[in-house]
């Protein structure tokens, strides 16, 4: 592994202690506002795999995610890799560097992988290799793995920065498995519904048999679908219906309870997934083109009453979330009542949600200013749209009784309930800090702090603060990981140079100041990256300049106008493209005496 000649690390503190601190510190926050922000985990690895390639430059990467019933890594991601081997290849925890660096939790580099015999050959043009272990709750999720064609090619301090990064990632992917999971139960009660529809519309076995067979396609790749029913007095299962290649077909056959995979799930009355049907003793080659099963008990009162059975000509084609979905619906299968109120229930439990959200909306409302302040010759307003029931923005004026105003704009990381909470507690926190008048940096400090004490896993807010004085006409600005306000002034646009670290990610951060004194007709704008983030059909961002040039177009008129003409441009740039993020703008402008 390559030195990093220009970063050195102080003994015992695993600080850096260069001037590359601000860019890493940068880097990581960056890096980690934007995969948090992702649910999706097939989006979420490409941007994992996009920021990577930030940090080390590669050819060859993967991120492997974990088996824990099997103890086996297993390709999620890969680029640079055969699609055979990506298919075929599971690494046992221990073996080979993935496996390894998964075992002893902790990365594992190998400047020359033909020296080391625990390499196990994936790609022929690979010399070097990294390997880091991904742990959230003391929990491997999986290792995120990078080849190169050259030996020695990975840096120290690549393997520090991606060594820290790797709990981030880790996390996110835990949230995105969480997403994924509650995104395929609501489809797999999307698919019950459509099946009890089927079954309700007709009484043929047949045709109800074909229909929940197309429904389930839409799920499971499948090649043949079929239902098998047991003939308690032969005590053999026949086939009631085989659907093969989206064609009904008729099959002479009586299996006995016990033999075959579809005779051992009636009489084991539990699932049977086989990967490779051809390395099963029990398999019954009715189809020679079958490489995978999967044959799972109908029941109805606790009895078998026969079997459904999946076939593939893929080996390893079925998983666990098939094994669980074909559960569910064979019971449905079986009694299309319990299906009705399956049904019934999850209706009334989602109007029940939809109630608790409006309430919590209303909740959050409550949680917003009334009224924008009167603050003459300062006039104010403001522009809030959350991507959902609850957003993650939060935003407040708090006036002194010395006349001073404070201004509050802030961006959680996330959405929804647990972002909206989250700024809750974080407008909690700045309405008790605000009794006392810190300046803004101080004020962003105390925030930052008390935050840090009262961790929630991969929550941060990004703040700015800043306080107006009529007296003076000044305002005090300090900022924490919002983009940079807009000031218009004398006609010019700019945006103020005022970074920060977002609240709640380290202890002892820091916040600068900046100072102004406003003149008549100024103009400064507040807002989240939600809104110059917001992209089109073409996957374009609104942008600051956008933004800008907005604001400067409309700089004559009044702040309601300036709000509602920012507002009105975004929306129509974005069109039909639906939100992904939360919205918040305000506008402030200096009026003449």
């Amino acid at each position: 592994m390559k030195p990093d000649p220009k970063t050195a690390e102080i003994p015992g503190s695993g600080a850096f202690a260069t001037a590359a601190d601000a860019n890493f510190l940068t880097t990581l926050v960056e890096i980690n506002h934007e995969i948090t922000s992702i649910l999706d985990l097939d989006e979420l690895l490409r941007k994992i795999a996009e920021l990577t390639q930030r940090i080390v430059p590669y050819q060859i990467f993967a991120i492997f995610l974990s088996d824990e019933e099997n103890q086996e890594l297993y390709y999620r991601f890969a680029i640079g890799h055969d699609k055979e081997v990506v298919r075929t290849l599971r690494l046992p925890i221990g073996e080979g560097i993935i496996g390894t660096a998964a075992k002893e939790r902790k990365p594992v580099v190998v400047d020359d992988v033909r020296t080391d015999p625990r390499y196990i050959v994936a790609v022929e043009a690979a010399r070097s290799e990294l390997a880091i272990p991904l742990i959230s709750k003391n929990r491997v999720v999986g290792v995120l793995d990078i080849e190169s064609p050259e030996v020695g090619y990975f840096r120290e301090e690549q393997v520090r920065l991606l060594n820290l990064l790797a709990s981030q990632i880790a996390i996110a992917i835990e949230n995105a498995n969480v997403y994924e999971s509650e995104r395929r139960s609501r489809q797999m009660l999307a698919l019950l519904y459509d099946v009890s529809l089927h079954m309700s519309s007709t009484l043929d076995v047949e045709e109800v048999a074909h229909r929940i067979a197309a429904a389930v396609k839409s799920t499971v790749n499948y090649h043949i679908f079929s239902i098998f029913q047991l003939d308690e007095r032969a005590g053999v299962l026949r086939p009631k219906t085989v659907i093969r290649y989206n064609e009904r077909e008729s099959i002479q056959l009586a299996v006995p309870l016990g033999q075959g995979l579809v005779g051992a799930a009636a009489e084991l009355n539990q699932p049977v997934r086989v990967a490779d049907v051809t390395k099963d003793p029990r398999y019954i080659a009715v189809h020679p083109e079958t490489r995978s099963e999967l044959a799972v008990p109908l029941t109805h009162k606790g009895k078998v009453i026969g079997v459904v059975d999946l076939e593939s000509t893929a080996p390893g084609d079925f998983t666990d979330y098939h094994e669980r979905l074909l559960m569910t619906l064979a019971s449905r299968i079986a009694t299309a009542l319990v299906n009705a109120q399956l049904y019934a229930k999850v209706s009334e439990n989602e109007r029940r949600m939809d109630r608790e959200m409006k309430i919590a909306r209303e909740i959050q409302r409550q949680l917003m200013p009334d009224e924008i302040p009167a603050v003459h010759p300062l006039t104010i307003a403001v522009a809030f749209k959350p991507v959902a029931h609850l957003g993650g923005d939060l935003y407040d004026f708090i006036e002194f009784d010395d006349g001073r105003l404070a201004i509050v704009v802030g961006d959680v990381a996330g959405k929804g309930a647990p972002a909206a909470l989250y700024a809750a507690l974080s407008s909690g926190i700045i309405r008790t800090r605000a009794t006392r008048k810190y300046p803004p940096g101080q004020m962003l400090e105390l925030v930052n702090k008390t935050l840090y004490e009262r961790p929630i896993e991969s929550q941060y807010c990004a703040l700015t603060y800043a306080i107006y004085d009529p007296q003076t006409r000044k305002i005090v600005l300090a900022n924490s990981g919002l983009p940079y306000p807009l000031l218009l002034r004398e006609g010019s646009p700019r945006f103020l140079d005022l970074a920060g670290i977002p609240v709640g990610l380290f202890a002892d951060s820091k916040y600068q100041e900046l100072e102004l004194e406003l003149r008549a007709g100024d103009v400064l704008a507040f807002y989240t990256d939600g809104l110059v983030e917001a992209r089109n059909e073409s996957n374009e961002d609104f942008g600051l300049k956008r933004l800008a040039q907005i604001v400067h177009e409309h700089r004559q008129e009044s702040v309601e106008d300036i709000v509602n003409a920012v507002t009105l441009a975004a929306d129509n740039f974005i069109g039909s493209v639906p939100l992904h993020d939360d919205r918040t703008l305000i506008v402030v402008k200096m009026m003449g005496d």
